[in-house]
C-alpha cells in the first residue's frame, strides 16, 4: 500500500480519535456530542482550532487547558495514537476494503465503548445500537458476512454471554455481568 495513503489514513485515526473523546466525555452525561462546540471541561472555554490538533495540542500545551491550566487527562492522547495506530494496522492488514470498513467500525466502538467502562462501568444502550445497526447494514450491503452468519454470530456472541449471567445469578445470587456486556457481546457477534 502507498505510504501516503497510510499516513493519510494515519492521520485520519487521530482526527476520528479526537471525536472519539468527545464521545466518551458526553455520552455518559448524555450531552449532545455535537453541540456546544468542544470546549474545556474545566472552565467551559471554547477551544480554538490550534488547541485541538489531535497529540500536538496535547504536548504543546504541557497537558493543561491553555486557559485555566488545568490538567487534561493522558487519556486523550492515548485515545488519538490508539485509534490512528488502529486505522494503520488495518488498512496495512485488509487494504482498502469492505473488510477494513468493517473492523474500523467496529474497533471505533469497542475503543468508545471500553474507555467509558473503564471510567464509569457503563456500556450505553446507544453505543451498541449503533454498532447493531453498522453490523446490519454492513451485512445487507456485502461488506461484511451474509446476513445469516451475522444474525447467528449476534445470537451465540450475546447469547452465551446471557447464560453466563443467567447462571451467575442462579448459583452465586448475584450479578456476573452486566447487560450492556451482553449487549456488546451480540454486537460483536453481529
Amino acid at each position: 500500500m502507498e505510504t501516503l495513503l497510510l499516513i493519510l489514513l494515519f492521520v485520519i485515526g487521530l482526527v476520528m480519535g479526537s471525536f472519539f473523546n468527545v464521545c466518551i466525555y458526553r455520552i455518559p452525561r448524555k450531552e449532545s456530542i455535537v453541540f456546544p462546540p468542544s470546549h474545556c471541561t474545566s472552565c467551559n472555554t471554547k477551544l480554538n482550532w490550534s488547541d485541538m490538533i489531535p497529540v500536538f495540542s496535547y504536548f504543546c500545551l504541557g497537558g493543561r487547558c491553555r486557559y485555566c491550566h488545568e490538567r487534561i487527562s493522558v487519556r486523550y492522547p492515548l485515545v488519538e495514537l490508539l485509534t490512528g495506530s488502529v486505522y494503520l494496522i488495518l488498512a496495512v492488514r485488509f487494504g482498502i476494503s469492505g473488510t477494513f470498513a468493517v473492523y474500523a467500525v467496529l474497533c471505533s466502538i469497542l475503543m468508545i465503548a471500553s474507555a467509558i467502562d473503564l471510567e464509569y462501568q457503563i456500556i450505553p444502550n446507544g453505543l451498541v445500537l449503533t454498532g447493531i445497526l453498522a453490523g446490519v447494514l454492513l451485512s445487507l450491503t456485502g461488506c461484511s458476512v451474509h446476513w445469516p452468519d451475522a444474525l447467528a454470530g449476534m445470537l451465540v456472541g450475546g447469547g452465551t454471554f446471557l447464560i453466563v449471567a443467567l447462571l451467575c445469578r442462579w448459583i452465586l445470587k448475584k450479578e456476573g455481568m452486566g447487560g450492556g456486556d451482553i449487549k456488546l457481546m451480540a454486537m460483536i457477534g453481529l
